[in-house]
């Protein structure tokens, strides 16, 4: 045995005996039926073939956890098939086969998931790599856990009152600069007031884009509309959710520019985003408490009214005008990238979604969901009505603005989209899963996934 490997059991046994630390193991092996057609080598990728390909877990994953008092670290690898590959065809299982000779090919790019972090009843400190998300919504014009994972730090403090508890939430995510064409950086923070029935947050968003954040974009307690700085754009958000008996009515407005009439018609224009839902518990119950994809279990989202367990009805709207999350130029647009290492297509293809909303500008959603959640059950079934203008985060942004700004602008295009997820834990660590998506728009698609996951505690 080697003096490096030496020493690390060194560090790692006093830690298996001081707290929970371990080496954990998750197979997770599935099958798979889709309509899409298999790509060329020329294709570039998009969100949706992204979105479709994260949706098959790994078929072995594998990490450490070290948790000692209120502080826990966590790694998670995994053995995935490779992106392009499974473009390519291979999509029937989540075997790392290769299409292109017999050895197995494998996904280069982890981790995904991998952080510190700090948590008690008045605070939570994550420093890392997962996905984050802000409300009790399905998606957020802030931060969507729609996104395979954030590069961050997270910080919450609450603090109890009279009635209530105080809140507060500062949070800071980097893009990768190779692909932004320079650092890229979204720092924002949130102060709450939450009690049994109400909960009300004010926030704003600095991206700071081409240079790297100073103390005056870092001050967790400034105005950042009010430093006037160059190469930053600034949102603000305010966000609510009301309780009433078994029902939850909630909502979220997110303001990216406001052009006053005393201003020039080549100053940016008005854009924003709001969304209003609604939430009615049919039946209480205990949440599930089954395994589920590592990335879903580790995720962080902020406290919310909603609480899980039981039979729930969700019905939602959401709103994007047409200048939303847009600059002038590239690395100032509220975006977010991944680039890719893969054995075929474009070398290092590169594919951009959104810090929030998913579905981008000039566009609106009507979702309508049913939840159910008992100890061994987990199951989310939805319904989504999107229309998207003719107006992307690619389509120019100069003087003469559209007057349209509100949009959608037509042409409009219309698509309903079907979603399933389900997960039934057949003992505490084994559990099945079904998942799915039919999507009706020129044409139908729709992919089907299923399987079990098993997970190990090793010493």
């Amino acid at each position: 045995m080697s003096k490096k490997h030496a020493l690390l059991l060194m560090l790692i046994i006093p830690l298996v005996a001081l707290g929970s630390t371990g080496l954990h193991v998750i197979l997770s092996p599935s099958l798979s039926i889709n309509s899409f057609p298999a790509v060329s080598n020329s294709y570039k990728p998009s969100l949706e073939d992204l979105n479709r390909y994260l949706s098959v877990p790994a078929i072995f994953s594998g990490g450490m956890q070290i948790s000692l008092g209120k502080s826990r670290l966590y790694l998670n690898m995994d053995l995935r098939q490779e992106f392009s590959d499974y473009l390519m065809g291979n999509w029937f299982s989540n075997l790392p086969l290769s299409t292109t000779n017999f050895l197995p090919s494998v996904d280069m790019n982890f981790p995904r998931l991998g952080y510190f972090e700090r948590r008690d009843e008045n605070s939570l400190i994550s420093l890392g790599r997962r996905k984050l998300s802000l409300g009790g919504s399905t998606y957020s014009f802030v931060l969507s856990n729609t996104l395979p994972y954030f590069d961050h730090l997270w910080i919450e403090l609450n603090g109890k009152a009279k009635s209530g508890e105080y809140l507060y939430n500062f949070f800071v995510i980097s893009s990768d600069r190779t692909v932004s064409g320079g650092p890229k950086t979204l720092l924002g923070h949130r102060f709450g007031y939450m009690n049994d029935n109400l909960k009300v947050t004010f926030g704003e968003e600095n991206l700071v884009y081409g240079v790297y954040p100073d103390l005056q974009d870092i001050g967790p307690f400034l105005i950042y509309h009010h430093t006037y700085q160059d190469h930053s754009n600034v949102t603000a958000t305010i966000a609510a959710e009301v309780k009433i008996d078994r029902a939850i009515a909630y909502g979220e407005f997110t303001l990216d520019d406001f052009r006053l009439s005393t201003e020039s018609p080549n100053s940016n224009p008005t854009a924003f985003g709001w969304l209003a839902g609604f939430s009615w518990k049919i039946s209480d119950g205990l949440p599930y408490s089954g395994l589920r994809f590592t990335e879903a279990e580790n995720e962080v989202r902020d406290q919310t009214l909603l609480n899980s367990g039981g039979l729930r009805v969700r019905m939602e709207h959401y709103h994007a005008t047409t200048y939303l999350y847009n600059r002038g130029i590239s690395i100032g647009k509220f975006t977010y990238q991944y680039r890719f290492n893969v054995l075929h297509l474009d070398s290092w293809p590169v594919i951009t979604g959104f810090f929030g909303f998913p579905f981008g500008p000039d566009s609106t959603l009507s979702l309508v969901g049913i939840e159910y959640e008992s100890q061994n059950i987990s199951l989310s079934v939805k319904a989504e009505l999107l229309r998207t203008g003719s107006a992307n985060i690619d389509s120019p942004y100069e003087p003469p603005f559209d007057q349209n700004w509100y949009g959608p602008k037509k042409p409009i295009n219309r698509s309903m989209i079907l979603s399933l997820a389900s997960f039934f834990a057949y003992c505490p660590d084994t559990a099945l899963f079904a998942g799915g998506k039919v999507i009706f728009a020129d044409h139908i698609d729709f992919w089907i996934n299923v399987g079990f996951i098993k997970g190990f505690s090793l010493f």
